[in-house]
């Protein structure tokens, strides 16, 4: 089985505006790309829990600040903030738990590059209450 990883991503300072880099298919030679979706999420709200049976996520944020929870197969958890001054990318196999929450003050939004596109059947979701972690 695959292992979480998790990815320095380089920022290129630009007057007029950096640039941060994403999804390099140098560095990912073997993944085929099939969906890209963002998602917003709110100040303080947490979208958990999620796992997904055949898909692999690679999220990367790319306005505020998210923490991004992944419970392992021991039932630990990696825990990872990411945002501009931590920009990373976090690659989540198939079947691993996981949710987000956005730490910042503004809505933040989160990019998904997948190697399957959406279905509803793919993944599976419960209750936040169902895994127990402390968000705080």
């Amino acid at each position: 089985m695959e292992e979480v990883q998790i990815r320095d991503l380089s920022v290129v300072s630009n007057k007029k505006g950096d640039i941060l880099k994403g999804f390099l298919k140098s560095d990912n030679f073997s993944f085929d790309v099939q969906e890209v979706y963002f998602s917003e999420i709110n100040p303080n709200e947490i979208k958990a829990w999620k796992m997904h049976k055949s898909m692999t996520c690679n999220l990367i944020v790319v306005h505020g600040e998210i923490k991004i929870v992944i419970q392992k197969k021991d039932n630990n958890f990696i825990e990872e903030i990411l945002s501009k001054e931590n920009h990373k990318m976090i690659t989540i196999p198939p079947n691993y738990w996981f949710g987000f929450q956005c730490v910042s003050k503004e809505t933040s939004l989160l990019a998904n590059i997948t190697n399957h596109e959406h279905s509803d059947i793919e993944s599976e979701q419960i209750n936040l209450e169902k895994i127990i972690f402390d968000w705080n």
